[in-house]
């Protein structure tokens, strides 16, 4: 196994390793929110959110992808060669990124009825949490840094 020297890993490169543990790390911050503040029932309101492995596959697909492609990044530094190394790495940021653009679309809402329509008393609010768009921005700086990586290695061998 060779050494690692962090002196070889480009910035390029750096921008897909810290995408894929920025995105391991907001995975477990709200991906998804509620609240309901019951005032119109005259009750207690609620709040709650789930975090990327719990409000399932659109949200820790995407963050074991964009892990998937850190490893990916890391693995001909650690003295193992990855073939198609660019290849892999853009189809996982890309697929990580349609995945929570995917996720974000199909949460769950009031459907715009605004209030739950009238019928719960009003007070519902839902919608993307502060990990999910953080994911995506780690997913896009991945993809964008994988694209350029694979424009380069196409060049390399033009």
């Amino acid at each position: 196994m060779a050494n690692f020297d962090a002196k070889q890993v480009t910035p390029i490169e750096w921008a897909g390793i810290g995408a894929g543990a920025l995105a391991f790390l907001v995975s477990f911050f709200p991906w998804y929110s509620f609240s309901w503040d019951g005032a119109g029932l005259g009750i207690g309101g609620t709040s709650g959110s789930a975090s990327a492995w719990t409000i399932g596959i659109g949200g820790w697909g995407a963050v074991l992808l964009l892990v998937a492609a850190a490893v990916i990044i890391l693995l001909p530094h650690l003295g193992t060669a990855v073939p198609n190394k660019a290849s892999l790495w853009l189809g996982f940021a890309a697929g990580a990124t349609v995945i929570i653009l995917i996720r974000w679309l199909t949460l769950p809402d009031d459907g715009g009825l605004g209030e739950l329509g009238g019928l719960a008393g009003g007070g519902f609010s839902s919608g993307a949490g502060f990990g999910l768009i953080i994911g995506l921005i780690a997913a896009i700086v991945s993809g964008v840094a994988a694209f350029l990586t694979f424009q380069g290695a196409k060049k390399a061998t033009a």
